[in-house]
């Protein structure tokens, strides 16, 4: 009778340990000290909200209370975010937004320098929303997220070209670890008040670094993709996130890429 109580009230040491069991059945991925899930429940959601006013605040960033509405009642086939913990508290997050009908955030601010890679053999996506507790989400972590929303970008969604907007004293890291390229000059964004520039790259130029340098960690790698993860741990997740997208039915394109063998080498 006692152990009934215990575990069928939220809050009590049966319950606490059915959530840990839970929390880390949900990652995509596991290291010794953070995990990186999607944050696909309204709790997760909320997590990463409350993350992302911390660091915008911080920053004296205005807060797009809009965008926040339409990321929680966007669907999972436009937009994917990820979350990252460490012991149970939610210390990084990234968006990978596929392309719209009404076209990517970032063009809102730079239309006529997106507008070029508009073709029928191109398909756009953006990184939005990165925000991360620079105290708690080492490099590893903040490149397992990079890569991460690079497999659901290229590898599941085969999109071609990536767009991102970052606060131009953070366009250095992006341009030299990352092989970003210049493509808007700097701008006020209205959606944080603050400004930015628009960064390029082909993200089939992302996968060669990755097969080059990822997990990498040797003296003479001194990219930071070797804060990636190897080409054959790539591959298996691949496949694992494939899967369950295409078993959930969320999306056709991991439908395709599940049925499809990993051929990268």
């Amino acid at each position: 009778m006692g152990e009934a109580r215990m575990t069928n009230f939220a809050g009590r040491p049966g319950s606490r340990r059915r959530e840990e069991r839970s929390d880390k059945a949900s990652y995509i991925l596991q290291r010794n000290d953070f995990g990186i899930r999607m944050a696909d429940t309204p709790r997760r959601f909320d997590r990463v909200e409350m993350l992302i006013t911390r660091m915008y605040r911080q920053r004296g960033y205005k807060l797009d209370t809009l965008q926040r509405r339409a990321s929680s009642e966007g669907s999972q086939l436009r937009a994917v975010t990820l979350e990252a913990c460490r012991d149970r508290k939610t210390v990084g997050t990234i968006t990978v937004s596929l392309d719209r009908a009404e076209g990517l955030q970032a063009e809102e601010l730079y239309p006529e320098e997106i507008k070029p890679f508009r073709s029928s053999d191109n398909k756009l996506c953006e990184f939005n929303r990165l925000a991360l507790d620079i105290e708690e989400c080492g490099k590893e972590a903040l490149g397992h997220l990079f890569h991460l929303t690079f497999i659901f970008a290229y590898p599941i969604h085969r999109a071609t070209d990536l767009f991102i907007e970052v606060n131009p004293r953070h366009a250095g890291f992006y341009r030299r670890k990352l092989g970003f390229e210049l493509l808007g000059r700097e701008r006020i964004c209205r959606r944080v008040e603050a400004p930015a520039v628009l960064l390029h790259q082909k993200l089939s130029f992302l996968s060669d670094q990755i097969l080059r340098y990822g997990g990498l960690k040797i003296p003479e790698n001194k990219s930071f993709y070797s804060f990636f993860m190897p080409p054959w741990e790539e591959r298996q997740l691949v496949e694992e996130i494939a899967g369950m997208l295409a078993l959930t039915q969320l999306d056709s394109d991991a439908a395709k890429a599940s049925a499809a063998t990993c051929v990268r080498t």
